[in-house]
């Protein structure tokens, strides 16, 4: 029996409002719900020049998307931490890529070491998936500045720091995490800071990667079932080899309503670490990361 809960769920009125509607509405697969939803959710996470944003089944199909956009597979190595939850892993392995772990930088900070990036580097790296633990970010100054000099991409594993942000360049704002690599892969596991049960998001600066990534998430189909349904298209094409990877609008409609309330929920978790540290610092030789 839990004394203090893994994850504390709490679904309000306007949560239940929100999927009551969708199910009034009678169309539940992907439509303009999950629309309103990737652009409220890219608007939050840069108001003023908005990535594209694609909801999507969950983070795992979001980095497995991500990597496919990038054209990696047989013959490439992606390196991901060593300490992550298994799909970040596996998504590189769905391409048939190798995957390469890279150590933590240390008790203390759990996130991925830049110096043993940099020695696990070798010519067939083609992608780095540096993993925000725990909503902290990244060195992301030092591996943006790494990748870049190389040509290697960088795929941002999001799913514990929506609305996190980090300064990559002293003369810029902080910028949100998912927003600052190649591309952002986020979670609404049920667990995380907003929920829609299952589901994700996958984000892009890049235009070209935007498209892929559209095509890629609904079987490689020009055009979707709600166009056609409302007359904006009577057929399509396939032109690429993509998935069932789509958000249906059930989820997209909580999920407005959880993005509405995460910057309050960001701020209690705040509240509830700081008072964690102030409590567990009293223990002798407990040390706690990112403290």
């Amino acid at each position: 029996m839990w004394k203090v809960t893994l994850s504390d769920l709490r679904l309000h009125a306007d949560d239940h409002a929100a999927v009551s509607e969708v199910m009034k509405s009678n169309w539940l697969t992907m439509g303009p719900k999950t629309a309103e939803f990737e652009a409220a959710f890219a608007r939050a996470l840069d108001p003023q020049t908005p990535p594209t944003a694609y909801a999507v089944a969950n983070c795992t199909v979001a980095l497995h998307m991500a990597l496919v956009a990038l054209g990696i597979g047989p013959g490439d190595e992606v390196i991901v931490p060593s300490l992550t939850f298994v799909a970040t892993a596996n998504a590189v392995l769905y391409t048939g890529a190798t995957v390469v772990l890279a150590d933590i930088v240390g008790p203390g900070d759990l996130t991925l070491c830049p110096d043993d990036v940099l020695a696990k580097i070798t010519p067939k790296t083609r992608a780095i998936i540096p993993v925000h633990y725990a909503g902290q970010p990244c060195d992301m100054r030092r591996l943006v500045a790494e990748c870049k000099k190389r040509g290697i991409a960088i795929v941002e594993d999001v799913a514990h720091a929506p609305l996190a942000d980090c300064i990559v360049h002293d003369d810029e704002p902080a910028q949100a995490l998912g927003t600052i690599g190649d591309i952002g892969c986020f979670s609404f596991f049920s667990n995380k800071n907003m929920t829609t049960g299952e589901g994700g998001m996958v984000v892009t600066r890049h235009p070209e990667i935007a498209e892929k990534l559209r095509l890629l998430r609904s079987h490689g189909m020009t055009t979707l079932t709600l166009d056609r349904h409302k007359g904006h298209a009577y057929s399509y094409d396939v032109v690429d080899l993509g998935f069932n990877y789509r958000m249906d609008e059930i989820r997209a409609a909580l999920g407005l309503s959880q993005l509405s309330r995460l910057p309050d929920n960001n701020r209690r978790r705040a509240e509830a670490v700081a008072l964690y540290r102030e409590k567990l610092a009293r223990i002798p030789g407990l040390e706690v990361p990112f403290a």
